[in-house]
């Protein structure tokens, strides 16, 4: 976001968009066969043929957890203020509202949970598990479904830390119900189109163990993300883009961002 000029942001399914292309980018480009390899062995895949769309697509829904209202009503707040910052927030809020973001009212009291945990308690339901008996956030017990569970834990954990199920069980009470949800179907239905993989199909194409043997995949998830939201200062994309303007940009975005780009083998 730009607070010095025109109020401008990127929104967040073009960094999303940009995260998915971005470790595309690096499996094509930078990954050597052996960590290609790696990785697809990690996340249970049937080949690496198999594990390259699931890693852009991993990669890019790994933020889905920023799509809650808590998270949404903090816009611009990690900024320092400024008048320019107080009118690209006014901005954002109407046009968030105009294009059906279910933003609270302001001053209302919303719950608040860390976006990894959100992400790992909505994640799951989102890519196939379907069972009634279990609340998002625990894990289900359907052996099939047991690999959305570890790749959705996994995904932003911080170096041998492992999220644990009771705080992401408490997340879900911070996700904002039905109308919150319908916006991250929406979202992963995008970063799916976008790495062409049926999202609803994804437990039956990864089988990960456990969150800590994909500590390299989420090594470059990380990386992945923070470079898809480029220079802060400035936006790259616009909350009037078309899904295909965005997707088309967001591939751009990812060659300009990994062109010189080195991993240590």
């Amino acid at each position: 976001m730009d607070t010095s000029r025109e109020p401008a942001w990127n929104p967040l399914v073009a960094e999303m968009l940009t995260a998915a292309s971005v470790m595309l980018e690096l499996w094509d480009r930078v990954l050597s066969p052996r960590q290609r390899a790696h990785l697809a062995e990690r996340l249970g895949t049937q080949d690496e043929q198999s594990a390259r769309p699931v890693t852009g697509f991993l990669a890019g829904v790994s933020r889905i957890g920023h799509a809650s209202p808590a998270h949404m009503t903090a816009f611009g707040s990690d900024r320092p203020h400024s008048p320019a910052l107080d009118t690209a927030r006014i901005t954002w809020r109407a046009k968030a509202i105009e294009a059906g973001l279910p933003l609270p009212f302001p001053a209302t009291r919303v719950r608040h949970a860390h976006h990894e945990h959100i992400t790992a308690a909505v994640l799951p339901r989102l890519t196939g598990c379907d069972c009634p008996a279990y609340v998002d956030g625990e894990h289900c017990r359907d052996k099939e479904h047991r690999g959305l569970y570890t790749a959705a834990f996994a995904l932003n954990r911080h170096g041998a830390d492992i999220l644990h199920a009771d705080t992401v069980a408490k997340a879900y009470r911070a996700t904002g119900g039905p109308a919150w949800h319908i916006i991250r179907t929406a979202l992963v239905d995008d970063i799916a189109r976008h790495v062409e993989l049926d999202a609803k199909n994804l437990f039956r194409i990864i089988q990960p163990e456990r969150p800590l043997r994909l500590t390299a995949f989420t090594g470059l998830v990380s990386q992945s993300t923070a470079l898809s939201r480029g220079n802060t200062a400035q936006a790259f994309a616009s909350p009037d883009d078309t899904w295909t303007t965005m997707s088309n940009n967001a591939h751009l975005n990812a060659k300009t961002a990994t062109t010189s780009l080195r991993i240590i083998h």
